[in-house]
């Protein structure tokens, strides 16, 4: 699946949707089911954060992805997030050990990292137009997140 992705990032733009994988055989996203559009999307997602974490210098803002299961549920769910993020939930795990009652909700926890992550998209933006390979798969991971959406209507 790998050699899939490596070759959307060398096809032309106008062929996105389309690939061959190992076998040579042609792909189109628009005719993926959903478990392969996902399995697509976390190889998509892998390489667009290693492009992104290989290209800044700043530990803060790198992101690494990781599986939990929410309370309540037994099926894991990925969860892609930046250092500054963990740190933050981190730090008020940390709180909430040394004074019960005053955990912090993580909407409040992302509201408190808010002026980070509009950082976060501002270089995720530069970086688009600076590095050709990361622009091609962030688009790539756009078809496959549309193609997504699609199959969940």
């Amino acid at each position: 699946m790998r050699k899939l992705l490596a070759c959307l990032l060398c096809a032309c733009p106008l062929l996105f949707s389309l690939a061959q994988d190992d076998e040579g055989e042609v792909i189109v996203i628009s005719e993926l089911n959903r478990a392969d559009v996902e399995q697509f999307i976390e190889e998509a997602e892998d390489q667009f954060y290693e492009i992104f974490n290989s290209h800044i210098e700043d530990d803060d803002f790198k992101i690494s992805c990781r599986r939990e299961t929410p309370t309540g549920s037994n099926i894991p769910v990925r969860v892609c997030e930046p250092k500054f993020m963990v740190d933050a939930r981190a730090r008020n795990a940390n709180t909430f050990g040394f004074n019960a009652g005053v955990v912090e909700a993580d909407r409040s926890i992302r509201t408190a990292v808010e002026p980070q992550y509009q950082q976060l998209q501002q270089m995720m933006e530069q970086m688009t137009q600076e590095v050709p390979a990361f622009a091609q798969i962030a688009s790539i991971l756009a078809q496959l997140r549309a193609r997504r959406d699609q199959l969940l209507k």
